[in-house]
This record gives structure tokens, C-alpha cells and sequence, in this order.
């Protein structure tokens, strides 16, 4: 797994780096990834002999896009309840993201996945339910 490059992770990031180790292990996991509130990926990667489909240009713009959307839907927290996840069905993908405190995990998944299954899946697996 190519898990992110900083050399001295805070105590938070390396469970995050466990946590996405532990979803890797699922089958129909591509990518799992901790996004911080700046759009950084500070922990997790790609399951191993898995080709991005995206270059590491779009993923950084993917991932700041990721920690806007996620911090502009707070603002309907107080009358709809906090977001569990989110997910977009794509052609190539399925794309989910859980909020978690102000961290956004990013799973993609193979485009064939029971959305609803795998969710709950992680929830369990990171600990949200």
C-alpha cells in the first residue's frame, strides 16, 4: 500500500494509517484515504498493485474539492443531522466520503459495489457505528 509520505505523523494519523490498512483488506476497496479540512491526504493510499485512475494532480484537486463539499454541508447539520457518508456511482468508481471530526475518509470502490453494504461495512470497520 502507498500509504502518504509525512515523516513525523501525529498519534491521529497513524491510526488512520492502521484504519486504512484494515479497509484495503477488503475486496472491493481501491483507495482508502484520511483528507484533512486543508485538502491534504495525511494518511492511507492506494491498495497495492492498484492503478490510479486519476493523475496526482487531479487527486489533489479532488481531495480540496472533497474538504469544501464536506465543510459547506455542515451548515445543514442543525436541521437535517450530521452526514453519515456520501457517495457518487461513476462509471469507472464508486466514490464515498464519512466526515470525521475535521476529517473527511475517502474510500473509492469497484463500480459494482452495494453502495449501502459497504458503507455500513466501514462504519463498523473505523468504528462510526
Amino acid at each position: 500500500m502507498a500509504l502518504s509520505t509525512q515523516k513525523e505523523k501525529p498519534e491521529e494519523y497513524l491510526i488512520f494509517d492502521q484504519k486504512c490498512s484494515r479497509l484495503l483488506q477488503e475486496e472491493e476497496i481501491r483507495f482508502a484515504g484520511f483528507i484533512n479540512s486543508m485538502g491534504r491526504l495525511v494518511a492511507g493510499g492506494f491498495k497495492e498493485g492498484t492503478t490510479p485512475i486519476e493523475d496526482e494532480a487531479e487527486r489533489q484537486k479532488m481531495y480540496m474539492e472533497l474538504a469544501l463539499r464536506v465543510s459547506m454541508r455542515k451548515d445543514f447539520d442543525y436541521s437535517l443531522g450530521p452526514v453519515k457518508y456520501a457517495a457518487s456511482r461513476r462509471a469507472k468508481t464508486v466514490v464515498m466520503s464519512f466526515p470525521i471530526n475535521s476529517n473527511v475518509l475517502l474510500v473509492s470502490a469497484e463500480p459494482t459495489v452495494d453502495i449501502d453494504k459497504l458503507a455500513n461495512k466501514i462504519m463498523k470497520i473505523i468504528g462510526l457505528q
